[in-house]
């Protein structure tokens, strides 16, 4: 990964702020010394340095191969897939299908490195059969409206013609998933950093999803809760700009729908059910 980026700037903030929090709990935290150095050794048996020398830590910018420091992630995540090729063969062996008996977990992770490592082995969203999905959740959180955490919650959505912005979108889905393991969509935080949670509860975000369709694809953030107070409503409205503005990077008063193209949309599950389903819109 190179060291300049065109990334937005909110999800480039936070991953700096991120590994360097790491590197500086790493290089100060009490981690013995690997150094066969004399004199380094018998500085620190005399005392006269407490700093573990910064060069023996390597990290993967530094040294693609044999890094010895890895940057943990806010939250560990899933990333799943489903595969469009198996459908029907449930019906075809004579037993009942349902949706996500299709969906396979690809793997977990929980620091930049291993989301660097599967980013460059996974087939991009431009190149995904009609029909084929992408779900990144954080751990323990199945891509499900079934799932606990997604019950009560709901959708920012945006549609894009897939003629049109096949070259854009493999860009577009990174920098979603960037946002959320970066925790930028529920942002602003102080310094980039998001504030301990004292339990998942206090989280909004629970995964985002890249869909490919024969006509367009489709991006969307999934959130634990809708908009059932004045409070929330003002908090899932600010995913909703940051999503538009920081990752897709819209104008905030763009008016982006027409033809296949969505506007920034955001409906709870349970209005998605019903035919003119409620929607608040950025």
């Amino acid at each position: 990964m190179s060291a300049t980026t065109d990334l937005p700037k909110l999800p480039a903030d936070a991953s700096k702020a991120a590994l360097d929090s790491a590197v500086n709990q790493t290089v100060n935290g009490d981690v013995p010394s690997t150094s066969d150095d004399a004199t380094n050794t018998d500085a620190a048996a005399a005392g006269a340095s407490s700093n573990t020398d910064a060069n023996e830590y390597r990290t993967v910018f530094s040294d693609a191969t044999n890094f010895n420091v890895k940057h943990p992630l806010y939250n560990s995540w899933t990333l799943w897939f489903d595969n469009p090729s198996q459908k029907g063969m449930a019906s075809a062996r004579g037993t009942k299908e349902s949706w996500g008996d299709d969906m396979n977990k690809v793997v977990d992770f929980d620091s930049v490195e291993e989301f660097w490592g599967l980013y460059n082995n996974v087939v991009p969203p431009s190149e995904l059969p009609q029909k084929a999905n992408y779900y990144l959740f954080k751990q323990g959180v199945k891509p499900a409206w079934e799932d606990p955490a997604n019950t009560n919650g709901g959708k920012w959505s945006i549609q894009l013609p897939r003629d049109k912005t096949r070259a854009q979108i493999d860009r577009l889905w990174l920098y979603t998933m960037l946002a959320a393991i970066g925790e930028t969509l529920e942002a602003p935080f102080p310094n980039g950093v998001p504030p301990p949670s004292s339990s998942p509860e206090d989280e909004l975000v629970t995964g985002v999803i890249m869909s490919a369709r024969a006509n367009f694809y489709r991006i969307a953030i999934w959130t634990r809760k809708a908009e059932d107070t004045d409070e929330l409503a003002a908090k899932l409205l600010d995913i909703g700009k940051q999503f538009k503005v920081n990752v897709l990077g819209y104008d905030i008063d763009a008016k982006i729908g027409s033809g296949l193209t969505s506007d920034v949309e955001f409906q709870s599950h349970k209005e998605s059910e019903k035919k003119k389903g409620k929607k608040t819109v950025v």
